[in-house]
């Protein structure tokens, strides 16, 4: 007897994005988690845009750096929080000028 095993379809992204919009008016700690993996993702691709408008490649950028080039890859793949003291680093290869900020933060709304 042979059995046929059901494929699983995979949601589309619609479905998803109304999940994750579902997830976040409804539940404050998915919320936070998302907006902080977003905010590394948004920081990801601001360094990659730089290091591009400087004509530098990941490895030459880990040089400037003193780093190594799977380092700079982690970073601009959004996969890891950046240590301060690399973004100095990489602030001064650069030539920028690293800024931390306290900022307040925006009321949230919850459905309830």
């Amino acid at each position: 007897m042979t059995m046929v095993a059901e494929k699983k379809q995979a949601p589309d992204d619609a479905d998803v994005l109304e999940y994750i919009e579902a997830r976040k008016r409804s539940d404050p700690e998915f919320l936070a988690a998302f907006q902080v993996a977003f905010e590394r993702i948004q920081f990801a691709r601001e360094l990659k845009q730089i290091r591009e408008a400087h004509g530098l490649s990941q490895t030459q950028l880990a040089e400037l750096s003193g780093t190594k080039q799977p380092a700079i890859a982690r970073l601009e793949s959004g996969r890891v929080m950046p240590r301060i003291d690399l973004l100095q680093k990489i602030a001064k290869a650069l030539d920028m000028d690293l800024q931390i900020r306290l900022v307040p933060r925006k009321p949230q709304r919850f459905a309830g």
